[in-house]
């Protein structure tokens, strides 16, 4: 199965997908390349995965997908090219900095192991160096056991003598510490290629570690990232403002939308409230109709009631100039009776009574002219 597999995937490469199935659209034969299963890294230039660069090395296994020139070639051949490049490359863009990602991790696991190593290991220290640390502690290791010798009557000096050896024991190491570290400092010290991530001790190993095919793989890997990120992030800055203007149109057209919407809304109710102010200002014309011809109407009244005043003050005046004619002929018929009186001489007492029993039957009379009944 492993020997059918690698052969069916060499074919791939030579002939693409779909190689033993019969084409009935020209059109769709040249289009191939688009199949998922096609590596479209490797259509546009790089597959960081080929097993050319990095496939089978460190962490990676070999790209899965078709690796194919024929590919290449219908898509080099393909008239909307640029704008599948600008797709593909963005893919592309985001398989080689994985591959990078993953460079930048090693890196950081060979600097921590060469500091856990330096702090581990000590160097060696030069023959004339140890042979002095050896006779110091010789020589201190001999006062001690001297002093642990002398009776108890000699403690001063055997005060002395472990004091001195004790001194003795710590200028050794003070010695080691300070040759320790020289060695360490004359010693070559790994070094960690920034590109790749191998470590080389010299200047001899950089020169070999640049020969590697990892080398070669992680600076051409590198190297397009560099080429490809400014050509997609200005395509992704370019269709950002390109959605931001359409988002933008979007809204505006909303916008107008629900413009055109309210002024629809005002306009039926300006219409409204001009019908109702219409109406309102018809209806005050009437009240104000109503009460013009209610005033009229008042002033009539008042006219006719002052035509009325006018002619009971006239009725009043005729009556009352009436009153004075009537009065004036009583005053002369009185001054005429005085007058005939006065020619007949003076009144008996029999002519008064007649004139009075005259004057009560009249007074007892009905305005019909008949005398009433007592």
């Amino acid at each position: 199965p492993a020997v059918m597999n690698k052969a069916r995937a060499m074919l791939d490469a030579l002939m693409g997908p779909g190689r033993d199935v019969v084409e009935k659209d020209k059109g769709s034969a040249k289009e191939k390349f688009k199949d998922r299963t096609v590596c479209k890294g490797f259509l546009i230039g790089m597959c960081p995965l080929d097993a050319s660069l990095l496939g089978g090395k460190r962490t990676f296994k070999v790209c899965e997908k078709i690796h194919s020139e024929s590919m290449r070639g219908l898509f080099e051949a393909h008239p909307d090219k640029a704008k599948l490049s600008r797709d593909y490359e963005a893919l592309s863009l985001q398989d080689l900095e994985l591959a990078v990602r993953e460079c930048d991790g090693h890196i950081a696991n060979e600097r921590q192991r060469i500091r856990d190593d330096v702090r581990r290991k000590k160097p060696p220290l030069p023959p004339i160096v140890n042979d002095r640390l050896s006779a110091m502690k010789r020589q201190a290791t001999d006062m001690t056991e001297k002093a642990e010798k002398m009776d108890d009557d000699q403690h001063r000096e055997k005060e002395a003598l472990t004091s001195k050896a004790n001194e003795l024991m710590k200028e050794r190491e003070e010695m080691l510490e300070n040759e320790t570290k020289k060695a360490a400092e004359a010693q070559p010290q790994e070094v960690v290629c920034d590109v790749c991530g191998t470590a080389y001790i010299g200047e001899d190993g950089n020169a070999a570690h640049l020969k590697f095919r990892i080398h070669d793989a992680y600076q051409r890997i590198r190297d397009r990232i560099a080429e490809l990120r400014p050509k997609v992030e200005e395509v992704a800055k370019r269709r950002a403002e390109e959605r931001a203007d359409e988002q933008k149109k979007k809204r505006k057209e909303e916008w107008d939308k629900a413009m055109e919407k309210e002024q629809g809304k005002s306009k039926d109710t300006g219409e409204s409230k001009a019908s109702a102010s219409r109406k309102r200002s018809g209806s005050r014309d009437q009240e104000k109709g109503k009460d013009h011809a209610k005033e009229k109407g008042k002033d009539q009244d008042k006219e006719q009631g002052n035509d009325q005043d006018k002619e009971r003050d006239k009725d009043q005046e005729k009556l009352k100039e009436r009153d004075q004619d009537q009065g004036k002929e009583k005053d002369k018929e009185k001054d005429k009776g005085r007058e005939e009186e006065k020619d007949k001489g003076p009144e008996t007492d029999r002519d008064r009574s007649k004139r009075a029993g005259s004057r009560k039957r009249g007074r007892t009379r009905s305005p019909s002219g008949k005398r009433r009944r007592g």
